[in-house]
């Protein structure tokens, strides 16, 4: 089960490294009460600072994150991207 505070926590978390754009997707958006893990594009962040900043929300909100880097417009990215939810995206 993802809940809305474990949402707001990680977004919490990306705007602290600078996230400019954190959109959800996957089981999240359509069933969050079985939803597993947690999926993200996330534009602004990339290599090892994505890789802390995943770590850091798995570990306050102790659900699995997955994070795409979505600054490049790879296949999956197109194809996820509108399917998904922007949750955060800076001014």
């Amino acid at each position: 089960m993802v809940t809305q505070a474990q949402l707001e926590k990680c977004v919490t978390i990306a705007k602290k490294y600078g996230v400019k754009k954190l959109v959800l997707f996957g089981s999240a958006v359509d069933d969050p009460v079985n939803a597993r893990d947690i999926d993200f594009i996330c534009t602004g962040v990339n290599g090892l600072e994505l890789l802390r900043m995943v770590g850091e929300m798995e570990n306050e909100i102790s659900v699995l994150v997955d994070a795409v880097p979505g600054d490049q417009e790879t296949p999956f990215v197109k194809f996820n991207l509108p399917l998904g939810k922007i949750l955060y995206e800076a001014a």
